[in-house]
């Protein structure tokens, strides 16, 4: 967000953005501000900055509109308001209070910086990488707008551009793990595994916590009893297979004291753990403390007997592209997969649903992983035609989520910024209660091409009125070991309720595997 040439004079705040809590409609047009002669302009941009920067995003916003309908003009309101539009989902919104920022004061890097990023956000790529060029122009050592402008080129699909992007966001700040990972990925769409995995490993290493000691990261803070639930029972697992059993015999017995310690108001919420608990945390909580070796196999990954062409046929057969597979991984993949996804303390993005996330820049990065993901577009051509590898992730369950009044669940309905899903499941069938659920429901209606990224796999309220007005058909593909759903990523979809066994080792799993852009559907 822009901050003030002038500030110190102002006596304006630090402004950083922080996740907006409400929806837009909820602020209503005629508010109560002391509107009197006195009250200045300055007056008025100092107390919307005040609730900005402490996360009082309802009251600033108050402060902003009433701003601009007095007809004021000042770069740091139209900025600071746009940030909020992006955060809230408004992108076309937000690129109009960011144009006008821009429009007072035009070398701001700041602002530059942050358009591109909204029209990123609306597909406008080409003006995007304008946008961020225009700032790096205005602020050569911009790292953010560096890194940023390496992922646009990186979806325009100009690779060797984005590497040097990325490469100079690294020279700027060594230490800055998330361009490590962006050139893990661009090399691994050129093909060049072993370097891409020796990117993705620097990567990983930064965010261990030995070469970067940003403890204050919220991700070292935020904290769920679901996360904390999982932690106990994958350390007790660790300690059951005989990995360095003391150590995680020792950090069950620490996570269990910190949990009985904390007021937790549901399973799900995310709380910030206290001084004291992040002490005696500290070094352990959300770190790569294990990391078991998936390497690539000598023979294929991916199923060798399996009917490439019924298998293709079956994808076309249905009116946007939708298939499954049975026995998708060969018994040795499957069986060193799982061994990886639940050995490895990789578990670090806590969603609100409860269930857990995995990335390939955090430690989910391995040889068999990527052999998997090369081997299948290699083996259904006309399925991912030239389509490249775009993201990998896991995601991990609670078992409880079965449980009376339970606010576990799995992931809203949304679709993907991708040509290509596949979604795929290893844990046992033995684990689901239920065989007729636990996988995948998929809808027969795409993502008007016109909705952005936010809206499109955030705004689960509009895409439930989308759904009802298109009364497209529901495809609901049931959990089986092994199995892989291959569909259209432009198609809505959702995580089908799920009856799991508790129990560490029966915990849902997923791998999701997204090839190309969503432009290419």
């Amino acid at each position: 967000m822009d901050q003030s040439d002038d500030q110190k004079k102002t006596q304006v705040s630090n402004v950083k953005t922080f996740q907006v809590p409400y929806a837009l409609s909820e602020i209503k047009e005629s508010i109560s501000i002391n509107s009197n002669t006195k009250n200045s302009q300055a007056q008025i941009l100092k107390k919307a900055c005040k609730y900005h920067s402490e996360g009082n995003i309802l009251e600033a916003t108050k402060y902003y509109q009433y701003f601009i309908n007095q007809g004021f003009k000042d770069y740091r309101v139209f900025s600071n308001y746009g940030t909020i539009l992006k955060d809230l989902g408004k992108s076309k919104e937000a690129e109009l209070m960011t144009r006008k920022a821009i429009a007072i004061k035009p070398n701001l890097a700041d602002s530059h910086y942050n358009l591109g990023n909204i029209l990123k956000d609306l597909g406008k790529l080409q003006e995007a990488e304008l946008s961020q060029r225009k700032a790096i122009e205005l602020n050569p050592t911009f790292t953010m707008a560096h890194y940023n402008l390496g992922l646009i080129l990186k979806d325009l699909g100009k690779l060797q551009e984005a590497e040097l992007s990325q490469r100079k966001a690294i020279e700027l700040n060594p230490g800055f793990g998330e361009s490590y990972s962006n050139i893990g990925l661009i090399l691994l769409q050129k093909g060049d595994w072993e370097l891409s995995l020796k990117y993705y490993s620097e990567s990983a290493e930064l965010l261990r916590g030995e070469t970067n000691q940003d403890s204050n990261h919220s991700r070292f803070i935020q904290i769920s009893k679901a996360k904390i639930d999982h932690d106990i029972e994958q350390f007790e697992y660790l300690a059951s297979q005989g990995y360095e059993a003391e150590k995680f015999t020792d950090l069950a017995t620490l996570y269990k004291k910190v949990a009985a310690e904390i007021n937790w108001l549901s399973e799900t919420q995310l709380i910030s753990l206290s001084n004291k608990h992040q002490s005696l945390l500290k070094g352990s909580y959300n770190r790569l403390l294990h990391q078991i070796e998936a390497p690539q196999l000598k023979q294929e990954a991916v199923n060798n007997s399996l009917d490439v062409e019924q298998i293709t046929n079956n994808y076309f057969d249905h009116e946007f592209g939708l298939t499954y597979i049975d026995d998708f991984l060969s018994p040795t993949a499957l069986v060193s997969l799982r061994k990886f996804l639940l050995g490895s303390t990789i578990w670090f993005d806590v969603k609100k649903g409860g269930y857990l996330g995995a990335y390939l820049k955090e430690g989910l990065a391995s040889p068999l992983i990527i052999q998997i993901a090369d081997e299948l577009r290699k083996k259904f051509p006309k399925i991912f035609k030239d389509h490249k590898i775009n993201q990998i992730w896991a995601y991990k369950y609670d078992s409880r989520a079965k449980n009376e009044n339970s606010s576990l669940k799995g992931i809203n309905v949304h679709a993907d910024f991708a040509a290509i899903n596949v979604n795929f499941w290893i844990t046992p069938k033995e684990a689901n209660l239920n065989p007729n659920s636990g996988g995948l429901i998929v809808y027969d209606v795409e993502a008007p091409k016109e909705w952005d990224f936010n809206t499109f796999n955030n705004n689960e309220q509009k895409i439930r009125e989308e759904l009802k007005n298109s009364k497209g058909n529901t495809k609901v593909i049931p959990h089986n070991e092994n199995r892989a759903v291959i569909f259209n990523s432009n198609l809505f979809h959702e995580t089908d309720t799920y009856e799991f066994k508790e129990g560490y080792q029966n915990r849902r799993i997923n791998v999701t595997l997204l090839f190309g852009r969503r432009e290419d559907t």
